[in-house]
């Protein structure tokens, strides 16, 4: 940091020459301990609390509930500083009407859906980001039944576009359902920060799995394109909303009506808010 000021004359700067080395020595030694307080004071701790109110809720292509619902979710996080870092995520989805896709049910108005719980470890390596996970889904209204999944994604954050490839292995069904069952997806997007609060994000992404995943055959099950815009109120608080577009391309996978509710393409989108500490 440089706090040297110009001074005005000539002889005020020979008769004070002598003097800067022990100026600035002392400026040093005040400063320093400043940085270093700031530094210490950044906890690696860090935990974040965001709310979704969907139109609809779609995953994998897949509808789970064709009216709108709102998803809580809270992320604990630990940073390992050049070791990467470990995080762990409760995410829940909550009816916000009497009816579940084409289903209606007044009981349900309000109630809990599914639960689900996450645990991460995350690293980057020669700027290419690496991430492998747990999954635990649970539904309580469905006789307890819950499915595990292993995953694993890797990214490259890049001025140009962000590439990403995950990869999901449901190893664990109560419903003993094929437990080799893999999806796999891969996606594209891009930050834009319109203004120093204002970012907008377009994405697009493309989903597939094999025949125990789909029943049809290794098949395209899902593609989705949308698009996203953040603000952020304050340091720890951010509001944004998001569109998207998601459509079946596989003609069997239509037949089978594996987007759910008799649909194979649904828009669909919702508003977020974000406080994190």
């Amino acid at each position: 940091m440089n706090t040297m000021k110009k001074l005005g004359g000539v002889a005020l700067l020979t008769l004070t020459a002598p003097l800067a080395p022990a100026l600035l020595a002392e400026e040093a030694a005040t400063q320093q301990p400043a940085a270093e307080l700031e530094k210490t004071d950044k906890s690696p701790f860090s935990v974040e609390v965001s709310l979704d109110v969907l139109s609809d809720y779609v995953w994998r292509g897949t509808i789970c509930n064709g009216n709108p619902v709102w998803q809580p979710s809270v992320t604990a996080g630990l940073d390992l500083g050049d070791f990467g870092s470990i995080a762990g995520n409760v995410w829940q989805s909550y009816d916000l009407t009497h009816k579940r896709g084409t289903a209606t049910n007044s009981r349900r108005s309000g109630g809990l859906q599914e639960i689900d719980y996450t645990l991460s470890y995350s690293v980057e390596l020669a700027g290419v980001g690496f991430e492998v996970g747990h999954i635990f889904y649970t539904f309580p209204n469905n006789n307890g039944h819950h499915d595990q999944d292993l995953y694993a994604t890797v990214s490259y954050d890049n001025p140009i576009v962000t590439p990403r490839a995950s990869a999901y292995w449901n190893y664990a069904d109560s419903a003993d359902n094929d437990v080799s069952c893999l999806y796999y997806s891969l996606g594209l997007s891009h930050d834009f920060e319109v203004t120093e609060k204002l970012t907008v994000s377009p994405s697009a992404s493309l989903g597939f799995g094999g025949n125990a995943w789909t029943d049809c055959g290794t098949e395209i099950t899902d593609q989705t394109v949308g698009v996203s815009a953040s603000y952020a109120i304050t340091d720890y608080l951010s509001v944004s909303a998001q569109v998207n577009y998601t459509w079946i391309p596989s003609h069997e996978l239509r037949k089978a009506d594996y987007m759910g509710c008799g649909k194979d393409q649904l828009v669909w989108g919702g508003v977020n808010m974000t406080l994190s500490f």
